[in-house]
């Protein structure tokens, strides 16, 4: 599986339009529209869609309260059993449906609840699944609405109600909200050697990195990312930090874990200085 905006590029562009009607129909427009067209405005259109959406999600048995006929919509603070399943990388995955129809292609049976977006990803983060798969269906029946993987790296971006710029399967780099407070720190945890090693050999491809810092990232929201700081040694236009930081987050791919995750955030101001303060200096360009 790939991630949600490569899953959509691949499956679904230059085919049919998937029509559908209700209040998550911009979430299903933003999937049509970014599976023909990758773009930075359409990426950013796909993900806000996807925040500002209620999903379906089934459960094998609904709480206490929901058990009457009809749909509902849970509060973020309600305990919800989660349907989880293995895909074809051995990764277990939890489904979400932007609807009722889309939900019934998959099961028409199951019991379903609707919970907002950022709820349900926070909800995620406290589980083991790698992975939210969007609108899956039966083989049997016929598809009727785009979907794809959303990846553990872009549910810890999405949980803080932040919009990644750009996603891989495992790393995901972001700019932080304005005036956002964050908690810094050095990870409990760290990147492996290797890790390190592919991060600083990557690094000296690109002659703009002066430096890089791992650190732990805790937001007021209560999540908490390991953090690869990239310090410039000059500004640089957006779309060369995308292709910097596509470039440093694929040179690790090899080494991360299914249940590993890095961002990667460039290094400004105050924050700038807090990371050389409290981070670890794994690179300088001599």
């Amino acid at each position: 599986m790939k991630n949600l905006v490569s899953f959509l590029r691949s499956v679904f562009g230059g085919k049919k339009t998937y029509p559908c009607e209700g209040a998550n129909a911009p979430l299903v427009q933003a999937m049509d529209v970014m599976a023909r067209e990758d773009n930075r405005e359409n990426r950013k259109r796909l993900y806000d869609a996807l925040l500002a959406s209620t999903l379906i999600i089934p459960t094998p048995e609904l709480p206490e309260g929901f058990r009457a006929p009809g749909e509902r919509t849970a509060a973020s603070n309600i305990r919800i059993d989660m349907v989880g399943f293995h895909d074809k990388q051995g990764r277990k995955v939890t489904p979400a449906f932007t609807d009722m129809d889309a939900l019934r292609t998959w099961d028409p049976n199951t019991p379903s609840l609707g919970l907002k977006a950022q709820a349900l990803f926070q909800m995620v983060l406290g589980t083991e699944f790698q992975g939210l798969v969007i609108n899956p269906f039966d083989p049997i029946r016929k598809m009727i609405r785009p979907g794809g993987l959303v990846t553990r790296a872009e549910i810890e971006v999405l949980a803080n109600g932040a919009v990644p710029s750009f996603t891989g399967p495992k790393t995901a780099e972001f700019q932080l909200s304005a005036n956002e407070k964050v908690f810094i720190g050095r990870p409990a945890l760290p990147p492996s050697g290797a890790i390190e090693e592919l991060l600083k050999e990557k690094a000296r491809s690109f002659p703009v990195i002066a430096e890089l810092y791992v650190f732990q990232m805790a937001t007021q929201a209560g999540s908490s990312h390991t953090v690869i700081g990239i310090n410039l040694s000059e500004d640089v236009a957006r779309n060369r930090q995308d292709e910097i930081a596509k470039g440093m987050s694929m040179s690790v791919q090899p080494e991360l874990k299914p249940d590993q995750s890095l961002d990667f955030i460039f290094l400004r101001g105050s924050m700038r200085d807090q990371v050389r303060t409290l981070g670890t200096l794994i690179f300088r360009r001599p």
